[in-house]
């Protein structure tokens, strides 16, 4: 099991490090006005973002797969494809 959550880490801290660039990627090239479609995905690099250092918390306190809301444990296989998902409902939609 920790080999799963070993792996699954290793993906989020790549994806923390791709979302970083690219938000310092986007301040640099748009040094001027940004428009609103501009605004709009910066904040949802953002919201990524922020997603991807929650998981990465839970992963160092212990709590990586565990549903928010009911405490169960959440599939290793859909986290593998949603690590950011939050609850077993989050990972519904994928089967």
């Amino acid at each position: 099991m920790y080999e799963n959550y070993l792996s699954i880490g290793q993906e989020l801290a790549l994806i923390k490090e791709e979302l970083q660039d690219r938000l310092v990627r986007y301040a640099t090239e748009q040094s001027g006005y940004i428009d609103e479609k501009e605004r709009y995905v910066i904040e949802m690099i953002k919201a990524d973002l922020k997603d991807v250092e929650h998981a990465l918390a839970k992963l160092d306190v212990g709590a990586f797969g565990i549903d928010e809301l009911t405490g169960e444990l959440m599939s290793i296989h859909k986290l593998k494809v949603m690590p950011t998902a939050r609850t077993n409902e989050d990972l519904f939609v994928l089967w």
